[in-house]
């Protein structure tokens, strides 16, 4: 049987589409001697891709931006779609062409999911002063933790990673200012990319 490019996404969750979206384009931006003639154009596929992000990040709760995810996901969703049959077609069943193009092949495992929205249990003072601890049950999929941190939530732009690839065991953020409220958010990662993140959780370091 020959290899073949194929979508391992089992639905149209943005934030999947957006993480393959992205490991796509990546891929196949760099290696465009061997893709020359991609369609879409890797130039609008990003454009598209950036959409997506911003369109994800400004979710609010309202009908109409959650609207504008649905239909954005659509549009990436699609142009994926042409992607891997644009794909098949220069590779011709070479598995090492599919694999460089960003895409899994059909005759390769399955990949993991994106893992599941995060949700934290509870905040504690941590193991020394102006710290705190994370505590969270493990997420399916996920073999790594990112941990965010803001004094101004509603501000998507101010979130600032403080922790990458860290252990559930290990969930601990240190060098805080003792008594500044800040905000506490947290994603689930693997290889494919990261998870929704949990609520905001506020804390008060001492």
């Amino acid at each position: 049987m020959k290899a073949k490019a194929v979508l391992h996404l089992k639905g149209r969750e943005p934030q999947s589409v957006y993480n393959l979206g992205g490991r796509v384009h990546t891929s196949m931006d760099a290696a465009k001697e061997t893709f020359p003639d991609a369609d879409p154009t890797m130039e609008a596929f990003g454009t598209e891709i950036t959409k997506l992000d911003t369109s994800i990040k400004a979710k609010d709760g309202s009908k109409i931006k959650a609207q504008a995810v649905i239909d954005q996901t659509d549009i990436v969703y699609n142009m994926l779609g042409l992607l891997v049959f644009y794909v098949n077609k220069v590779a011709d069943g070479d598995m090492a062409i599919i694999l460089l193009s960003g895409f899994d092949c059909n005759n390769e495992p399955s990949e993991r999911d994106i893992p599941e929205k995060a949700v934290i249990k509870r905040l504690e003072d941590g193991s020394v002063a102006c710290s705190v601890k994370i505590f969270m049950d493990a997420l399916t999929d996920a073999d790594r933790y990112k941990v965010e941190i803001t004094t101004t939530p509603d501000d998507s732009k101010s979130w600032k990673t403080v922790l990458d690839f860290g252990g559930l065991k290990k969930l601990e953020i240190r060098d805080l200012v003792a008594l500044q409220k800040i905000y506490i958010r947290v994603s689930g990662g693997n290889t494919h990319g990261w998870g929704v993140s949990s609520e905001p959780m506020a804390f008060v370091p001492r």
